[in-house]
């Protein structure tokens, strides 16, 4: 990250809570001129993280989140671009890719046609509906960029874009639902219609801006090689957005750190036996035991770090970028107390185990949540297991 000077990160500090507090765009963008001509990528973020330090919840930074990239919009310093983003394959060149599609979609089709349809078009409706259906692929898109690269950022310690951000996200989800309702009502609101394509077009637009100005940018000073390899491992168990299954790419070999004191490989150690209380298995065995289990496990410890995945089932797509990980940074802002209250219940012993019930789909999933505890009761963390059974129901 870019070294601040504490008078330049106050002044955007001063900006965004002018913001915050209800000031007009135009009189932010003139505090803006007065003080600057260009800011970096991180100047902007550390504002919103002393904001967020100060009490400020992520969920309310998400509503002000447009009108901060407006008033910085056109004075972000520009990076020197990573030249291994422009190759074919490399999950920065998807992730672009799909913007482009994206972007072409709402300025060359929706938008058209919902001007003609403004204009007594009726013939337009049905094209209207494809193209938003089309638009919800975008889930796929905020999916990955949630699982695997929002990850990294919390690794090295870039904590709060993600968590507005991830919000953002999901109310963009929410518009481009409630657009596809409103296209299938007969006869359709023209005004309810009219306002639900203008946001959602709009805001769709400035998160393609915050992705490749502000998120990627700041990612790429961080991110090494094989954080990016894990990116692209993780693409094929979510897919991708209007756009093919990319090239195949691998980042440079590197290197391979030193084994951290006190920590074993399992490679290293196959034929090592471990004791149970009812028989014994060596490490080969046991991998390859949960690697198969029709289900799919979280480990987080006691200190609320992700620890371990496994199982057969991909239920809820997981990247090993969040391992070591906050499992807080793993959950959009409106599940974290939710969490928190399960872990904590645990910790003091009030509960033992939890299950939840829901539809995802078509299907019908279990998720269960037990306290791990050692021989005399310590609590060492908790499992989640989270199992389809939609075929036990029917």
């Amino acid at each position: 990250m870019a070294n601040l000077s504490q008078e330049r990160q106050d002044a955007i500090v001063k900006i965004l809570h002018y913001i915050q507090n209800g000031g007009d765009l135009a009189t932010a963008k003139k505090m803006f001129a007065e003080s600057f001509d260009q800011v970096d990528v991180s100047e902007i973020t550390a504002a919103e993280r002393a904001l967020i330090a100060n009490g400020l919840d992520p969920r309310q930074i998400q509503y002000l989140c447009n009108v901060h990239a407006e008033v910085f919009k056109g004075n972000i310093k520009e990076t020197q671009g990573n030249p291994d983003f422009s190759i074919p394959g490399h999950p920065v060149h998807t992730f672009k890719l799909e913007n482009v599609v994206i972007k072409s979609l709402i300025n060359d089709a929706l938008l058209p046609d919902f001007h003609k349809w403004e204009q007594g078009d009726e013939t337009a409706v049905a094209r209207l509906q494809q193209e938003v259906k089309d638009l919800g692929q975008i889930k796929k898109h905020y999916k990955r960029k949630e699982m695997s690269m929002f990850p990294i950022m919390v690794k090295y310690g870039i904590t709060a874009p993600p968590q507005v951000m991830w919000g953002v996200d999901d109310n963009i989800l929410d518009l481009i639902k409630q657009t596809q309702t409103a296209l299938e009502e007969d006869p359709v609101d023209k005004a309810k219609l009219t306002e639900l394509v203008k946001k959602t077009s709009h805001e769709v637009l400035e998160m393609i801006f915050k992705e490749e100005e502000i998120m990627l940018p700041m990612i790429d000073e961080v991110a090494s090689p094989a954080d990016w390899g894990e990116v692209k491992r993780d693409e094929a168990s979510v897919g991708y957005a209007l756009i093919q299954k990319p090239m195949n790419w691998q980042p440079k070999a590197q290197a391979k750190p030193a084994q951290a004191t006190g920590s074993l490989s399992v490679g290293n150690l196959t034929s090592l036996s471990l004791n149970f209380a009812r028989g014994s298995l060596n490490l080969e065995e046991l991998t390859g035991i949960l690697a198969l289990l029709p289900f799919q496990i979280t480990y987080v410890d006691k200190d609320d770090k992700v620890k371990f995945f496994g199982g057969a089932s991909e239920v809820f797509p997981h990247s090993n970028s969040a391992l070591g990980n906050d499992v807080y940074s793993c959950h959009p802002q409106w599940a974290i107390p939710k969490v928190k209250q399960i872990l904590e219940a645990f910790r003091q012993g009030k509960k033992d185990q939890l299950e939840i019930v829901f539809k995802k789909n078509d299907q019908k999933i279990s998720e269960r949540f037990f306290a791990v505890k050692d021989p005399n009761g310590n609590y060492l963390g908790c499992l989640e297991v989270v199992e389809d059974v939609t075929k036990y129901a029917e």
